[in-house]
């Protein structure tokens, strides 16, 4: 919840409220906001996903279990102070932008190894 509290928007000022002892964690099933967030997200992953051929969704789906296992095990050996403080500086920086990198990204289509990157792992 510290973690979730920490990131902001409807979901983050839910967890908030939760470690601050106003609501209860479970009452998020029934947080207008916090569900509408929700749904707009997957909206947009089921229209990336209807978007790809479909050997890549059978890819995905095969290995969609083993990801989970991984990302829950990141999950279980996460330290959320850091996680925290992380998030706080990066709140920070974009209340006040860095200025612009001179080293150039890959573009998404040159971005290939990113189903095997921990979701946890910045770009």
């Amino acid at each position: 919840m510290r973690l979730l509290a920490a990131t902001g928007g409807p979901a983050g000022d839910f967890a908030a409220e939760v470690l601050s002892g106003r609501r209860r964690p479970h009452e998020l099933l029934a947080h207008g906001p916090v569900l509408d967030e929700f749904v707009q997200e997957a909206r947009g992953w089921w229209q990336i996903i209807d978007a790809l051929p479909a050997e890549d969704r059978e890819q995905l789906a095969v290995g969609a279990w083993s990801s989970l296992e991984r990302q829950v095990g990141e999950m279980a050996t996460l330290d959320a102070d850091a996680a925290v403080a992380d998030l706080e500086e990066l709140a920070a920086q974009v209340r006040t932008p860095p200025a612009p990198s001179r080293r150039s990204r890959p573009s998404d289509d040159e971005d290939e190894d990113w189903a095997d990157r921990s979701y946890m792992e910045p770009l």
